[in-house]
This record gives structure tokens, sequence and C-alpha cells, in this order.
């Protein structure tokens, strides 16, 4: 999902068994992260955390390069 811009109507399962790339992703609002992800979550594309709910397990890394406010 690298051209997704915005979590609008966007429906995610419960679990991811891989990576999960939501790089161009600018605001977490709105957005409802699986609550398990068994590799990576790439949000590099946020540059504020509000809103942001992590899942309760992340098997891999979380990259949120871009991140200027938490």
């Amino acid at each position: 999902m690298y051209g997704l811009t915005s979590a609008d109507g966007l429906v995610l399962p419960q679990s991811v068994v891989g990576n999960l790339f939501l790089d161009n992703l600018t605001s977490a609002e709105g957005l409802v992260l699986p609550q398990n992800i068994g590799g990576d979550l790439y949000l590099n594309g946020l540059t504020s955390a509000k809103g942001l709910i992590l899942p309760q397990s992340i098997v891999g890394n979380l990259f949120l390069d871009n991140l200027t406010s938490a």
C-alpha cells in the first residue's frame, strides 16, 4: 500500500503475517492497525503520532523515520 496517503475507509485484518508498508500515510487519524504484525511496520510518512495507536505485537521493526512530534 505504498501509494496510500489517507487511512480514510481503510479496513485492515486483525493480524498481518508479514510486513505492513504504509509509508505514504501522512496522518494516523482514523487508522486502525492490526493487533498483531508478524513482520515490520513502516509508517515513514507520519510526522506526528497524534491519534496513533500501535499494535499489541510487532515481531519485526517499527519504522517512523519522519516523526517529529510524539
